[in-house]
């Protein structure tokens, strides 16, 4: 079941990250342009406003499926991280750096990428090529929870093995849930 989940995310990152380098080095075929300004450069459709971390040629498809796997990682709805909607007009402004929530995001999404490219790529001998998101730590949750190790046995005594004081032929203690 594991192995039939990694492969099934590796295929998933595969096609996003093809989908998004593609995007990124070819123009959309549907841009339309108006006809040349006064100065004799012609009018291209605007692009997203204040993408700080993510390409500028990002296509509107490839940025509402990511922003839709953040908040799947995170837990949380748009407003977590963007500034909630003008109460007049009702329209929320993503572009606005209101919350100070997405600077953290902007941060963490740069070290991602950082873990994925940087150090990933040197590790060696690496089983597997499933990288690092958002959901590697924070598992459907807004603040991530600190990993506890498990209480070690006492004793210097092999996995399995009798507990510490117990009687020599005494059965052994049985797991955790059962």
């Amino acid at each position: 079941m594991n192995r039939l989940l990694r492969g099934l995310i590796l295929v998933l990152c595969a096609g996003v990250t093809a989908a998004v380098s593609a995007t990124a080095q070819t123009a959309p075929a549907s841009a339309p342009t108006t006809a040349p300004a006064p100065g004799g450069t012609p009018n291209a459709q605007p692009g997203f406003k204040n993408l700080k971390v993510l390409p500028d040629t990002i296509s509107r498809d490839d940025l509402r499926k990511l922003m839709r796997q953040f908040t799947g990682d995170l837990g949380v709805e748009c407003e977590f991280c963007h500034a909630p909607a003008d109460p007049v007009t009702k329209r929320a402004d993503r572009a606005s750096d209101a919350n100070p929530v997405k600077d953290t995001a902007r941060f963490m999404i740069e070290m991602t990428s950082d873990l994925n490219d940087k150090y990933l790529t040197q590790l060696p001998n690496r089983r597997y090529a499933d990288p690092i998101t958002c959901g590697t730590c924070h598992r459907g949750e807004k603040h991530p929870s600190v990993y506890v190790a498990p209480p070690r046995p006492e004793g210097n005594r092999p996995p399995g093995g009798p507990p510490a004081g117990a009687p020599s032929g005494a059965p052994p203690a049985p797991p955790p849930g059962n």
